[in-house]
């Protein structure tokens, strides 16, 4: 499974900042448009986008591909994170495919967690995900990233704050970039309409 992943999207995609390392990618601004004095209004428009953008891309996919990626030389420091991944309701599955690399770079271990789950669970996860950076509990910082192989997307909500999809599928791509045209990053809109034309 790690390695269908790698080899379809690239491992540069299940890195930071993903936007950045890719052609003919989406970068979403998830909160925007919230009352930014409030962090629930924040977390409810990232959640609503997110889950809106999420539900069409995946709209025929009945599972869903997860990864979290995460620094630390043993799952153990990292306990507490899993607590709250418990903490939401969600159970990693099984199974499950792990992996673990020196990033020279960065100088430390990066470990990744591979699984898949009925799409159905998906919101637990998001939850999780886009509540850390505004401290509503539960949440967790891992990294995570949404993909289906056979469908071509990968999407990385990274936080409250944004979103972004990459992949081969293409023509999805364009589809919601159409669609969802108002939530598109303004700072980033010039280089994704060079990718994919004027809306």
């Amino acid at each position: 499974m790690i390695e269908e992943a790698f080899k379809t999207f690239g491992k540069h995609s299940f890195q930071h900042a993903i936007f950045y390392s890719n052609q003919d990618c989406l970068r979403f601004e998830l909160s925007e448009g919230a009352e930014f004095d409030s962090r629930i209004s924040m977390f409810q428009t990232a959640l609503t986008r997110t889950t809106d953008v999420l539900n069409t891309v995946f709209e025929k996919s009945d599972k869903v591909s997860i990864c979290f990626a995460f620094a630390g030389d043993s799952f153990i420091e990292n306990l507490s994170q899993f607590k709250e991944i418990k903490s939401l309701g969600f159970i990693i599955p099984k199974k499950r495919y792990v992996h673990s690399e020196w990033d020279e770079e960065e100088e430390w271990h990066r470990n990744y967690i591979f699984f898949t789950i009925d799409k159905s669970e998906l919101h637990k996860l998001l939850f999780g995900c886009l509540a850390n950076e505004l401290g509503i509990s539960p949440s967790f910082w891992f990294s995570m990233y949404v993909f289906d192989v056979k469908l071509g997307v990968l999407a990385h909500p990274y936080d409250d704050r944004g979103m972004d999809l990459v992949g081969p599928n293409k023509l999805i791509l364009r589809r919601i970039y159409k669609h969802y045209n108002s939530w598109l990053l303004n700072y980033d809109l010039p280089v994704m309409r060079q990718w994919f034309g004027a809306l």
